[in-house]
């Protein structure tokens, strides 16, 4: 069947792109030199599952005024791979030839396996290119790195070589491919690839010495585009104007490529947002750029997360943003990594992640598709963990963003100057509404089904001021004995070895405290791992004092649900409160029922019931 026309394109723009981000490197940049060219294998020579190889004759070409060896880099066009995944794969290329690992006096695969172990461990060292995820990596804990003789050496003697039989650039097909009569490596090629080697070496050290020490950081002049889109923002769009004035813009496409960024991200604990100029981006273009990555930040995107995936959180947060601002007429949508879908308009963010998570067939789509950052990585950078931002530094530039953005919008209100979208608004209100506390809001959940018992009056027993007035019967003030069971809940309590002593301490003394505050007097309390242990009913002051804790082996918490609603002592109305950290299965419950997790845990399903998060 004949092929279509241009079927490799995409992969082969990547390659191209790869290259230009390997120049951009000063340590690759010099050692482009040791190599003829970057080819692509012809089609018909394609060994599958290669990624690249070097192919050498260690010859000179003669054309050249000073050194040049032949040597190619052969690439597999028919792998599909981001720009940063082959520039990392060509990196490794340039490290052999770097290193002088191709000798014509060792051709073992020991050798080769020696040299893709040590430069795959050179190679993070220095934090170059991403890693393509179907890339055979081996555990380098396992092997001295110190230098390749002593990883040929160790791998001779455990003699494993099985283990490497598709590891490395060429998978299969070995690493490099020597074309060569020569018995040895000639002298000139080690000496002029080592040349090249320690020169971009020092010249990588240099730079890095000069941004650590910020001597030569000279931050590049932003282009007229962008400077024109960001002063729009702060005078004609009152919604992120206080937002836009805080945040630097860097448009820089060596410090883009350096972070992996394709199109924009931002920064919010640095106040940077970046931009890659290498699209040239047209002013309304920069508009919707600008103000979605501002959007994510002033709605606290980053920290709302609360366990999710990063990756497709900021998808499902992204579909929302953008459809706002088109909504909004704000710029203009980029046809380059920016995610639409009309079908998702009416929807939250949260909504839109749970269809995600569900969805296998959307989820290996959107692992191919261009995101503002790139494939695989949210566009929002954060070097901070969630808890940065309850304390010290942190609370305070959280609550400058979400109040840069409730003043933006009451500003709207005020003037009445133009609409937002509905679902924005409440989105603004809700970030800065005082957030109610989880037991607070668990005391709320449990009052709709544990009623307080209210005292009786009863002539059954005699009033202790009934001797003032022995001739007028007084009754007395009871409670009452009947339904004393249903004035209970249950408690499942997740054992596994993921919940921590510190988690399971904090949840149940506040549900000690609140069964105290409303007269329970004991909890059915159930203790699961494998296993569900029954602890039968256990009084609301005991469980203020140690409690031993059952199990702490695996999670399946679907035989304790069992023993509870086959229970003849427990009643059917009575509700189920799961403590656990999320990693469970998904359970099956006809009693009604509320799930109490860490704060920064999520379930691994969706649910109607109520969830609260502990901190």
């Amino acid at each position: 069947m004949k092929q279509k026309k241009g079927k490799w394109k995409k992969n082969k723009e990547s390659i191209t792109a790869a290259e230009k981000i390997v120049e951009a490197h000063p340590l690759f940049a010099h050692l482009l030199h040791t190599i003829g060219k970057v080819v692509f294998i012809e089609e018909n020579k394609i060994i599958n599952n290669t990624w690249c190889q070097i192919r050498d004759d260690m010859k000179k070409n003669y054309y050249s005024t000073h050194y040049q060896s032949r040597a190619e880099i052969i690439i597999n066009f028919k792998q599909r791979l981001t720009p940063h995944e082959w520039a990392y794969l060509i990196s490794l290329a340039l490290l052999h030839l770097g290193l002088n690992h191709i000798r014509p006096e060792k051709k073992d695969k020991a050798w080769m396996c020696a040299c893709e172990i040590y430069v795959q461990a050179f190679s993070k060292t220095i934090k170059f290119g991403k890693i393509p995820e179907q890339f055979k990596q081996i555990a380098q804990d396992e092997f001295p790195t110190r230098n390749e003789e002593v990883l040929h050496k160790h791998i001779l003697q455990k003699n494993n070589l099985e283990k490497f039989s598709d590891f490395g650039i060429g998978n299969y097909a070995g690493s490099w491919i020597l074309d060569t009569d020569k018995q040895k490596l000639p002298e000139e090629v080690e000496k002029w690839r080592s040349a090249n080697f320690v020169k971009g070496l020092k010249e990588s050290v240099k730079q890095a010495v000069a941004k650590a020490s910020n001597q030569s950081l000279t931050k590049k002049k932003l282009s007229k585009e962008i400077q024109t889109a960001h002063s729009w923002i702060i005078s004609s769009l009152p919604l992120l104007s206080a937002m836009a004035a805080s945040f630097t813009l860097i448009e820089d496409e060596e410090i883009c490529n350096a972070m992996h960024i394709e199109v924009a991200a931002i920064h919010p604990e640095l106040h940077e947002i970046y931009i890659n100029p290498r699209w040239n981006f047209d002013l309304q273009e920069l508009i919707f750029i600008l103000t979605h990555e501002m959007l994510h930040v002033g709605l606290r995107h980053d920290i709302r997360a609360q366990g999710r995936d990063p990756y497709f959180w900021n998808v499902a947060c992204d579909y929302v943003i953008n459809a706002w601002l088109i909504e909004m007429n704000v710029g203009t949508i980029p046809t380059i990594g920016m995610l639409y879908d009309e079908k998702l308009v009416k929807k939250s963010a949260e909504d839109i992640y749970d269809e995600i998570v569900k969805n296998l067939r959307w989820q290996r789509k959107l692992k191919k598709t261009k995101t503002p950052r790139t494939y695989g990585e949210p566009d929002i950078i954060t070097e901070k963990s969630v808890g940065w931002w309850t304390s010290g530094e942190g609370v305070d530039l959280d609550a400058f963003y979400r109040r840069c953005l409730y003043e933006g919008q009451r500003w709207y209100e005020g003037k009445d100057r133009g609409f937002l979208p509905a679902g924005l608004i409440e989105e603004i209100r809700k970030l800065n509404q005082p957030p109610i506390k989880w037991d607070v809001e668990l005391a709320h959940w449990l009052d709709q089904y544990i009623q307080i018992p209210e005292n009786k009056r009863s002539y059954s027993r005699m009033s202790r001021r009934q001797s003032a007035t022995p001739d007028i019967p007084r009754p007395r003030w009871v409670r009452p004995e009947e339904n004393s069971t249903a004035q209970t809940f249950a408690v499942v309590l997740d054992t596994s070895g993921s919940m921590t002593r510190q988690d399971l301490g904090k949840a149940i003394g506040a549900i000690s405290s609140y069964a105290m505050s409303r007269e329970v007097i004991a909890i059915r309390l159930v203790y699961c791992d494998a296993t569900p242990y029954d602890a039968g009913y256990v009084t609301t002051e005991s469980l203020l004092h140690r409690v031993e804790i059952k199990g702490r082996g695996g999670t399946i918490l679907q035989p304790a649900i069992n023993l509870l609603e086959k229970a003849d002592d427990f009643p059917p109305t009575g509700p189920i409160l799961i403590i656990t950290d999320g990693y469970i299965d998904h359970i099956k419950i006809k009693h009604k029922h509320a799930y109490l997790l860490p704060k920064g845990c999520r379930l691994p399903f969706k649910t109607k019931e109520s969830v609260f998060y502990f901190e």
